[in-house]
């Protein structure tokens, strides 16, 4: 319709290979996920390549990282336009390009705004809602359901009567959480499904794999939360990074995000796999990722048992350990005076874990945890 070459990269997604097809075919305006683009970045650094064609890209599918935006403008002059949507959008949801009340920006406070997946076209509606389904305000902090409605937005799933995420007034819930700011810019912070919540409080997955992949020796990352006990998921995260060129230790991870995020957003742990699954898309494949790592224990769970000098305890105890309430210290000191056999401190344990005080629900706190070791060395 426009005239333009249509440039189709068949099979390899390589570095090499999508190089290739820009340079030969001088292509200026194209789209891919993340995975695609940093395996065309790394190809560049390795042979010194230059995208002298390249005008444009538009990246979608998943959450675009602040480094590989900030490569492509700053060291290659292509313009990052980050994108969102769905197949049951047909497909467009958003676009982040800059509205005249952010025209004037640049630097880091442009690349804020660029870090967000942006406004919804023309025909498309959003909103963020609590999990009762109460709108929340459009502030750019509150985080909420993501909803959408539009004429091209779809109202049921072929043969499947009821579902839920399809509202009677025409809202269907993408299952995405995120933040609208005043401009109506959206910001998607994580998959409902995925979400990582420590006391009360949100922590977006999607930021931290963000950072960890800007790490300069970082060759791609992804966190993954790890379930907990039936009282809820456990607000931790781990890190995998892929060992490609020069390989990054646990300390540097851990440090270069100090100080980025808050305390408490820090990962657990760091865990290097030597490829990090992807779909055929590009896409990471959370599924596996969580089959490979399902039976993992975080150094904080292994050194309870070295602490005590007792060995592993079982499954159900060291969930009990993570969620400790505080009365339970008090029953360990009585249980376990002196040096106690494994059994009666298993024993112990059983007992302060499972006998709550009637009435009262228990206070959860993970400093009880240190207090709780702490005592029965002593």
């Amino acid at each position: 319709m426009v005239g333009a070459t249509l440039v189709m990269p068949g099979a390899k997604l390589d570095g090499a290979s999508i190089y290739e097809l820009l340079d030969t075919y001088k292509v200026t305006f194209t789209a891919a996920v993340p995975t695609v683009w940093l395996m065309l970045l790394q190809d560049l650094e390795k042979t010194g390549g230059k995208l002298p064609h390249l005008k444009r890209v538009v990246i979608g599918g998943s959450a675009c990282p602040r480094a590989m935006t900030k490569t492509f403008q700053d060291k290659y002059g292509v313009e990052v336009v980050h994108a969102w949507g769905m197949t049951e959008m047909s497909p467009l949801g958003s676009l982040c390009t800059m509205k005249p009340e952010y025209a004037a920006l640049g630097g880091e406070a442009k690349l804020d705004v660029e870090m967000k997946q942006g406004h919804p076209p023309f025909g498309v509606e959003m909103k963020i809602t609590d999990d009762d389904g109460k709108p929340l305000p459009w502030d750019g902090k509150t985080f909420g359901r993501l909803k959408v409605r539009g004429p091209a937005v779809a109202n049921s799933y072929y043969n499947v009567d009821g579902d839920q995420v399809f509202e009677e007034d025409g809202w269907f819930d993408t299952g995405d959480v995120a933040t609208i700011d005043r401009y109506g810019y959206m910001q998607i912070t994580d998959r409902a499904k995925d979400v990582i919540k420590s006391g009360g409080e949100w922590i977006s997955s999607i930021d931290l794999e963000n950072l960890a992949v800007g790490h300069p020796k970082g060759g791609g990352s992804r966190r993954d939360r790890r379930a907990a006990s039936e009282m809820g998921r456990a607000a931790t995260a781990r890190r995998r990074c892929s060992r490609k060129a020069s390989t990054p230790r646990k300390d540097d991870i851990l440090g270069f995000m100090q100080g980025k995020i808050a305390k408490w957003w820090m990962p657990d742990d760091v865990a290097f796999v030597d490829e990090i699954p992807h779909t055929a898309t590009g896409k990471i494949q959370k599924l596996v990722l969580r089959q490979q790592f399902k039976g993992y224990r975080l150094p904080s769970e292994r050194r309870r048992s070295e602490l005590i000098g007792l060995g592993p305890f079982s499954a159900q105890q060291h969930r009990s350990f993570a969620q400790a309430p505080r009365q339970c210290i008090c029953s360990l000191r009585q249980n376990c005076a002196g040096r106690p056999t494994r059994p009666t401190l298993h024993a112990s344990i059983d007992r302060a874990f499972h006998q709550d005080e009637p009435g009262k629900s228990p206070t959860f706190c993970s400093r009880a945890t240190s207090a709780m070791i702490f005592s029965i060395r002593t």
